[in-house]
């Protein structure tokens, strides 16, 4: 049995199905954001969580989960609070089960650490991410015990108890980051080389299999990609720091206004991840407010004239080729 190639028919129908689920979300999208950003408690991360929900969430409507008279959900808002819910809980666990395992494991070369491993899987123990998640949700978004009860998969009696424990009780702090100085200093050196135009340093300072994501709309792979020359010409660069990762500013040079807010994962002093959140409202606003700067946002995508050729043809309109 042969495997049919997915054509490039497909991709467009795809792609223009992905931009009409985001403009159907859109009226909800700014509260999903401040749930995740209130979930995890910086906004980097609450960005990865809001992105691969909604990836999540675009994927069920090819099941069926969010429409038609079978759907078992009837709130595509409900839905992907619940998306986001589940999300986040996994990342806890595994975070939860890391902490433990390590803290035991040094607990077998050191005796002397056995009640500290204890003392941490109890703190660990007492921060359940249903509990907090359920707070969350009642007390930032007001929705019923009920609704709650189905995006953490319990009851609505336990919901109750489980909010008056919470309110109870402090959560573990899992922010805690350790400041990355080679990412501090490639940064500056990204800037400084946007500054000066040299297009080349940039590229440079870029692993060959860099991963570039541009939230909401796609990204791409590899430093010889479109997005230097697309992204950089005819704007300025500053270096800062928000929620512990310092990122890169984007402005245009005669106004002074931030257009953009870019953050890169280094290894062996190459970037090997480059995060561009032009299209990423929420967290554009958040950073700005919070570095005291003007910005100017896009949306959640391109304009419509974009999108257009960006369906009907199979090459890219920022591509000369």
């Amino acid at each position: 049995m042969t495997q049919d190639a997915f054509s490039d028919t497909d991709a467009q129908v795809i792609r223009s199905r992905w931009f009409s689920y985001l403009d159907t979300i859109e009226s909800f999208r700014g509260s999903l954001h401040a749930y995740c950003l209130q979930l995890t408690g910086n906004i980097w991360d609450a960005e990865d969580l809001l992105q691969e929900t909604l990836l999540r969430g675009f994927a069920m409507t090819a099941r069926g989960d969010l429409h038609g008279q079978s759907s078992p959900v009837d709130n595509a808002k409900a839905y992907l609070f619940r998306v986001a819910t589940n999300n986040w809980i996994d990342i806890r666990r595994k975070f939860q089960r890391e902490v433990v395992t390590g803290i035991a494991e040094d607990a077998v070369e050191d005796p002397d650490q056995v009640e500290i491993a204890e003392a941490v899987e109890k703190a660990v123990s007492l921060t359940s991410p249903q509990e907090f998640a359920a707070f969350v949700l009642k007390e930032g978004f007001d929705f019923t015990l009920q609704e709650i009860a189905e995006f953490v998969g319990t009851t609505p009696g336990t919901v109750k108890s489980a909010l008056s424990r919470a309110r109870r009780k402090m959560t573990l702090d899992i922010d805690e980051r350790i400041t990355d100085q080679a990412n501090q200093a490639l940064t500056r050196a990204l800037v400084e080389a946007i500054n000066t135009g040299d297009l080349n340093r940039v590229k440079a300072l870029m692993s060959e299999t860099l991963t570039i994501v541009v939230c909401n709309v796609g990204g791409g792979r590899g430093r010889d990609g479109v997005w230097t020359e697309k992204s950089l010409p005819g704007v300025t660069a500053s270096y800062a720091e928000c929620d512990g990762e310092p990122v890169i500013v984007l402005r245009n040079p005669d106004t002074g206004t931030a257009s953009d807010i870019v953050r890169i994962e280094n290894s062996d002093g190459l970037t090997t991840r480059l995060i561009d959140y032009c299209y990423a409202p929420e967290t554009l606003s958040y950073v700005a407010g919070k570095l005291g700067i003007e910005i100017t946002t896009a949306g959640y995508h391109q304009p419509p004239d974009t999108i257009r050729q960006m369906v009907e043809t199979t090459r890219l309109p920022w591509r000369s080729a």
